[in-house]
């Protein structure tokens, strides 16, 4: 359902979660953990800093942090920064002009998937994913 750079971008915010607030790591360190290309983890978390969610810092000591604590950073934040806050107003099989005054086939149950899966997003936060990569429970970011 998400895209692929926002999944990535999910997972570059959680690596930082699992850092100290304001300890600056420099995005290569980031794209090599996570094996991603580092011109892509630089455009996405470019997108993450426009939004508040990070901070950049330039210079040698220079790199990105998380802006506030995990626990305050929910997923929907992120969805919204990097995939728009229109992800979830598209039509679920693309059809352009889909609407509750023209709905599609699928328009209704839809709706009803989506406002679920936008109140998870925004009572997910960063914090309770570090808390299981910490706590082992996943094994890899």
């Amino acid at each position: 359902m998400l895209s692929s750079a926002c999944q990535d971008t999910i997972r570059a915010a959680v690596w930082l979660s699992t850092k100290p607030v304001g300890e600056f790591h420099r995005i290569q360190e980031i794209s090599e953990a996570l094996d991603l290309p580092f011109h892509f983890m630089a455009k996405s978390l470019q997108k993450l800093v426009h939004a508040g969610i990070i901070i950049s810092q330039r210079g040698a000591a220079g790199g990105v942090t998380l802006s506030r604590a995990a626990s305050e950073i929910t997923l929907l934040t992120i969805i919204d920064a990097v995939d728009g806050s229109t992800f979830f107003d598209a039509c679920v099989l693309g059809i352009g002009n889909c609407e509750s005054e023209k709905p599609c086939a699928l328009h209704s149950q839809w709706d009803k998937w989506r406002q679920e899966m936008l109140e998870m997003y925004d009572a997910m936060c960063l914090s309770e994913i570090t808390d299981d990569i910490l706590q082992r429970r996943i094994k890899r970011i």
